[in-house]
């Protein structure tokens, strides 16, 4: 479904993804692990268009998109859930989900997807005429994954959903990422917390210093010893 093939991305003199190759099949989960710096977060803005790229290619379903508007993206079927949450705090809950589908026309369809929002998320629900910025870190991160969610994407992307969160919180967005999965949509996530990431899905990339230098199924990277030893406390 997605390809990057020898991708760098550059700032000023620096790489900050430096030809890195990898695919996700169409109903994966697919982890990037890595230290803060690795490149990760970076690797899905690329794939978003928010990132030009130095070197190399993107394709989706066999369309390359790599120097495609982000809107363009959007509409190709990718939707990402940026790190931080980057809720519009000044607008309503309403409002945010709304603009999580703003490049939709089928306005009818696009009511009814925020109905199903609401339903999935009760505590949206409750809040969906109160400010974004009033929300807790936990119903921020729900209305961001919802808001990308309104988009109606083939892949979504989740950069660090559990980052700064309270335990219960992070047992829920993990909970929340597994069911969209399972109802379809391919995921490709970053995410800090390597252990949990790799017990839930089907492959994993480790990068460093912007290169790739560990892939395998979840289970393959749990056993790996370099990678338990410097992301997984040994």
């Amino acid at each position: 479904m997605l390809r990057l093939e020898q991708v760098s991305v550059r700032y000023g003199a620096t790489l900050g993804v430096d030809r890195i190759t990898l695919e996700v099949q169409e109903g994966e989960l697919v982890v990037l692990i890595g230290a803060n710096g690795a490149g990760k977060s970076t690797t899905l803005r690329a794939i978003s268009g928010l990132e030009p790229l130095a070197g190399g290619s993107i394709h989706f379903d066999g369309h390359r998109i790599s120097g495609a508007m982000p809107a363009q993206i959007i509409d190709r079927g990718i939707a990402h859930c940026p790190e931080g949450r980057r809720v519009f705090p000044q607008l309503t809950v309403r409002e945010n989900l709304e603009m999580g589908g703003y490049r939709r026309t089928d306005r009818q369809r696009m009511r009814q997807d925020m109905e199903r929002m609401f339903d999935k998320f009760p505590r949206l629900r409750e809040r969906a005429g109160q400010a974004a910025g009033t929300l807790s870190g936990g119903e921020q991160q729900m209305l961001a994954i919802a808001r990308a969610l309104m988009s109606r994407p083939r892949l979504v992307m989740f950069d660090e959903p559990s980052l700064g969160l309270a335990p219960n919180f992070v047992e829920m967005i993990f909970a929340l990422v597994q069911e969209v999965r399972r109802e379809g949509t391919t995921v490709l996530m970053v995410e800090q917390n390597a252990y949990a990431a790799l017990q839930m899905c089907n492959r994993a990339y480790l990068l460093t210093n912007g290169r790739i230098v560990s892939q395998g199924t979840g289970a393959e990277m749990l056993a790996n010893e370099g990678v338990r030893a410097a992301y997984l406390g040994g």
